[in-house]
C-alpha cells in the first residue's frame, strides 16, 4: 500500500519533560499532550475518531482504551503499539495506513511514559530472560558492542561520536523544553565524563525523563482546512530484522542495521533520495545510533560515518541539520515515546514553527525510528505542505 500523500500531520502537541516531578501520572501525561494537539489542529474532542498510543515501560497497562475514556472520544479505530523505540514512528505509520483506508478521519496519536529508571514496569521481556540477559547483555552492551566494532573495522574514534552529543546540546540550548536547558557540551566534556559501558561516556547516553508527546493525523484533502501548512506522510518504511540481540547479524555484516531496509522503502515510497532531505530527526538512544543511521540511509559510504560527522555541522545552523531540539540526548527520552521527541521536531521545522532553530525553507524530513537493539526500525518520510 503506497501512503503517499494520502495523510497528514494537522496538529502537535507535549508536556514539559521533567526527571521525575512525582505531580502526574501517565494517563494525565498523555492527556495533557492529546489535548493540545487536538487543539492545534483546530479540531474538537468530538473530531477525533481514532486513537493509537504507545505502550508505557514504567507500567504494564495499555492506554488506548482509558485514555478514550478519559478524554470522552468514542473512536471506531483504537491500537495500541509496542515495537520499543521504533514506536512513535511506527504509530504515525499506522494512522495514514488507517486514514487511507477509511476506518477513521483524525487520529489522535500519543505517547506518554514516566522516567522508567524510577517506575520501572516488573513485566519480564519474553525470550531475553532465557537468551540475552543470563550473558549480561543489555542495552548498554549492546550499544557498546556495535561502537566498538565499528572502532575496529574502521577506526571510528570516541571523538567522532563525542561530536554527535556536542551539536545535538548546542541545539538544546535553544529549545525550552531541553533537560539540560542552555547547559553547553564540549568534546572534552563528553571525553571526561564517566564511563558507564566502554567506549560509551555518560554524555553519550539518553537520559530517561517523563513526559508525553502527541499528533493528529487527517486525510490529505482536510488538511490544508485544518493549518496552514499541513505536513504530508509521503513514505513510511518498516522492517524487523530480529529481535534478540544475540541473533542480530550486526555482528557479521560489517555493522549494518536495518535501517538500510526501513529507510529503501521510504525512500521508495516517497520517490526521493538522500539529496532532497533538508532536516533528520535520527533516534539517538546512543551517538553510535545516529551515526550508524547516517550510513546505512546512505548519507555516507559504509565506515566513513565517524568522518562525516566531523566534516558536517549537524546543528540547525549547519549543512547537515539532525535532531534540531537537541534530540533524546539533551531534550531527554521519556521511555519508547522518546521516538516521538525528533519526529514533532520535525514537523514542526516543516512547519515552519521551530523559532530560533528554524531551518530556512526546510520542505523534506526524514524521521527514523529505533526499537531494541537495532531491532526494529521505522522510517518515515515528511514533506511541508
Amino acid at each position: 500500500m503506497s501512503l503517499r500523500s494520502k495523510a497528514a500531520i494537522t496538529g502537535i502537541g507535549e508536556t514539559i519533560f521533567h526527571k521525575n516531578s512525582g505531580t502526574k501520572n501517565i494517563l494525565q501525561l498523555a492527556s495533557e499532550a492529546s489535548v493540545a494537539a487536538i487543539k492545534d489542529a483546530g479540531l474538537s474532542l468530538s473530531d477525533i475518531d481514532g486513537i493509537i498510543t504507545l505502550s508505557p515501560l514504567s507500567a504494564n497497562s495499555r492506554l488506548n482504551l482509558p485514555l478514550a475514556e478519559f478524554l470522552g472520544i468514542k473512536p471506531t479505530y483504537s491500537d495500541e503499539v509496542s515495537v520499543y523505540g521504533a514506536s512513535g514512528a511506527y504509530a504515525l505509520k499506522q494512522a495514514a495506513e488507517a486514514i487511507t483506508a477509511g476506518t477513521a478521519r483524525n487520529i489522535l496519536v500519543v505517547g506518554s511514559d514516566l522516567n522508567f529508571l524510577q517506575h520501572r514496569s516488573n513485566e519480564s521481556i519474553p525470550l531475553m530472560e532465557d537468551y540475552d540477559v543470563p550473558f549480561g547483555i543489555d542495552a548498554n552492551v549492546a550499544y557498546a558492542m556495535a561502537a566498538n566494532l565499528h572502532h575496529h573495522l574502521y577506526g571510528t574514534t570516541d571523538e567522532h561520536r563525542a561530536k554527535i552529543a556536542v551539536d545535538q546540546r548546542y541545539n538544546a540550548s535553544f529549545y525550552e523544553n531541553s533537560l539540560f536547558g542552555k547547559k553547553a557540551l564540549t568534546v572534552e566534556d563528553v571525553l571526561q565524563s564517566p564511563v558507564i559501558s566502554s567506549p560509551f561516556h555518560l554524555y553519550e547516553i539518553v537520559s530517561p525523563c517523563e513526559g508525553a508527546l502527541a499528533f493528529i493525523v487527517s486525510p490529505s484533502e482536510d488538511a490544508k482546512k485544518l493549518t496552514p501548512h499541513p505536513v504530508y506522510i509521503d513514505g513510511a518504511g518498516f522492517y524487523n530484522g530480529h529481535f534478540l540481540i544475540s541473533q542480530s547479524q550486526l555482528f557479521h555484516n560489517g555493522v549494518t542495521t536495518p535501517i538500510k531496509k526501513s529507510s529503501e522503502i521510504a525512500f521508495q515510497m516517497a520517490g526521493i533520495s538522500t539529496k532532497d532531505v533538508d532536516v533528520c530527526g535520527f533516534y539517538d538512544c546512543y551517538t553510535i545510533a545516529v551515526l550508524l543511521t547516517i550510513e546505512d540511509m546512505g548519507f555516507c559510504k559504509k565506515g566513513e560515518g565517524g568522518r562525516f560527522v566531523l566534516e558536517h555541522d549537524l546543528t540547525f545552523k549547519g549543512d547537515f541539520p539532525v535532531n534540531t531540539s537537541g534530540g533524546q540526548l539533551s531534550v531527554g527520552q521519556p521511555g519508547d515515546a522518546g521516538g516521538m521527541v525528533n519526529a514533532i521536531e520535525v514537523v514542526k521545522q516543516l512547519m515552519g514553527r521551530a523559532g530560533e532553530r528554524q531551518i530556512p525553507d526546510a520542505e523534506i524530513g526524514i524521521v527514523n525510528g529505533n526499537g531494541g537493539f537495532f531491532s526494529t526500525e521505522c522510517t518515515l518520510v515528511l514533506r511541508r505542505g
